[in-house]
């Protein structure tokens, strides 16, 4: 490796470093049950995860998750979580499932944007986002499938 192509390595490197240093805090929460043709989707995994799409340096960091679980015996779930970013944060529920699937390989995925006004600033979310009954069985924007999640 060329002197050149070591100090732009150790550039780059040290950008994404800093990047990290004077970010801040940032929280989000949320809750909501789910359902697949009414029933409750116990044991369906849901993540809170931080879109970076962020231009000019999104292609050095991808989404951050903030926080996973599962629903419980009733299809209920919440949580709450913290990340370090420059700028607001742009927080999403993640859904993983299998419902109205057949035997298609790998899970379907969906996300449900969280509006900004239940972000804050610090390491614990001020506000839980409510996203209601979701029911599973239905097709959502933007839905695809997740063989590793």
């Amino acid at each position: 490796m060329s002197s050149k192509s070591v100090f732009v390595t150790l550039l780059l490197v040290g950008s994404v470093a800093s990047i990290d240093l004077i970010g801040r805090t940032q929280s989000a929460a949320v809750k909501g049950k789910l359902v697949c043709e009414g029933k409750p989707a116990s044991g369906v995994k849901v993540k809170l995860m931080e879109s970076d799409n962020s231009v000019g340096i999104g292609f050095l960091d991808s989404d951050d998750k903030m926080a996973s679980g599962k629903a419980d015996s009733s299809g209920a779930f919440s949580l709450s979580g913290s990340t370090k970013e420059i700028t607001n944060i742009e927080p999403y529920l993640a859904v993983f499932h299998d419902c109205k699937d057949g035997i298609t390989p790998c899970q379907r995925v969906f996300r449900v944007n969280i509006p900004s006004s239940y972000t804050n600033s610090g390491s614990s979310a001020k506000k839980t986002y409510d996203a209601g009954v979701i029911e599973l069985s239905g097709k959502y924007p933007g839905e695809s499938r997740s063989c590793v999640n």
